[in-house]
């Protein structure tokens, strides 16, 4: 355990779209010194300094690997560079912090984990819904049977789509979605079907080329304990969606992401009420009722800011992060079950 007051030295590689929003949170913490940023592309650079006059800006990362000052590593580049510069960072002795998707390959992500393992070295993976307000108090519900036992899972995550990226449909939303039921449920999927599409219409190309991409997948996950989920993940919606419902025996809880904090978790009661009798005979008839709505109330705080201090305090600490590497391993692996044909 490293001293209480010690403040982690802390170089961050990759500075596109969500780089700065981990800067950001990373140097708001009292226990975290963000010493050097690095990107490929200049005008990056020159926003970050303009943002955070008080760190080293490079082009070229090995510059913080070899950095012996350097306590950890936090990388935000494409997927396919994150198991090359996570190892090459886990070998010169910093922890890692790396976005998700771990890595593109289960293979990549279980040599990631072992380097982590054997060099003492603390691992975690960027699933940040992890840490929103409502996923939480979801769990603490969950916990307290709050719907009795849960049965069944489904979620929606769906928009419109890029014209041109990277990675398909599956691999952009389905982290999300995993990394949530993993951590609500703490059990592994024993079954995984996907069907999966490349509608013509609003269709998404590999960048550069004229491959199409899976724009459409419905996933089904089943568990051990019973417990089973449905999955549809989409870039062809024009109304942006995000929404799952947990079933269970004694009541329903519904999660609208988009909706404002104080309404975003809902909890359904449901039972039958059987005073419905029919007019034309004695028998009487069974009707389901919706029982009490309870809008839950959830604690504002800033998911990513949580995520970054679990990372952190679990050096200081020398703890196990939430999101720890085998928890990034086992949502590419279930990305991979998903993406076979």
């Amino acid at each position: 355990m490293l001293d209480i007051d010690a403040k982690i030295k802390l170089g961050v590689i990759g500075c596109g779209y969500w780089g700065p929003n981990l800067i950001r949170n990373f140097s708001s913490l009292p226990n975290c010194i963000v010493k050097t940023a690095s990107d490929l592309k200049p005008g990056r650079l020159e926003f970050i300094k303009k943002d955070f006059p008080f760190i080293e800006i490079t082009g070229d990362y090995k510059k913080i690997i070899e950095d012996k000052s350097i306590d950890a590593v936090c990388i935000a580049t494409p997927v396919t560079t994150h198991k090359c510069i996570a190892e090459e960072a886990l070998k010169a002795g910093k922890h890692v912090f790396v976005e998700k998707p771990m890595t593109n390959s289960s293979e990549d992500a279980v040599t990631l984990v072992e380097t982590a393992k054997k060099l003492n070295r603390k691992l975690a993976v960027g699933h940040v819904f992890q840490f929103a307000p409502a996923v939480r108090k979801i769990k603490e519900l969950l916990q307290s049977e709050s719907i009795g036992k849960v049965m069944h899972i489904t979620s929606t995550r769906i928009n419109l789509g890029p014209p041109e990226t990277e990675v398909d449909v599956i691999w952009d939303l389905g982290p999300h979605d995993f990394s949530i039921i993993l951590y609500l449920l703490e059990e592994i999927p024993v079954d995984v079907n996907c069907l999966r599409n490349s509608f013509p219409f609003n269709p998404s190309k590999v960048k550069g080329t004229s491959i199409p991409l899976v724009n459409d997948a419905h996933i089904d996950l089943k568990f051990e304990s019973g417990i089973t989920s449905h999955i549809h993940l989409s870039w062809l919606s024009s109304n942006k969606t995000r929404l799952m419902q947990i079933f269970g025996t004694e009541g329903t809880i519904v999660y609208d992401e988009m909706l404002a904090l104080d309404g975003k978790v809902k909890l359904y009661g449901k039972g039958i009420d059987n005073r419905i009798n029919s007019k034309a005979s004695d028998t009487v008839k069974l009707g389901y009722q919706a029982g009490e709505i309870h809008i839950v109330p959830l604690e504002q705080h800033e998911p990513l800011r949580m995520e970054c201090g679990e990372f952190i305090n679990s050096i200081v600490n020398d703890t196990k992060p939430v999101n720890d590497g085998l928890i990034g391993l086992e949502v590419v692996k279930l990305l991979e079950c998903s993406s076979k044909v």
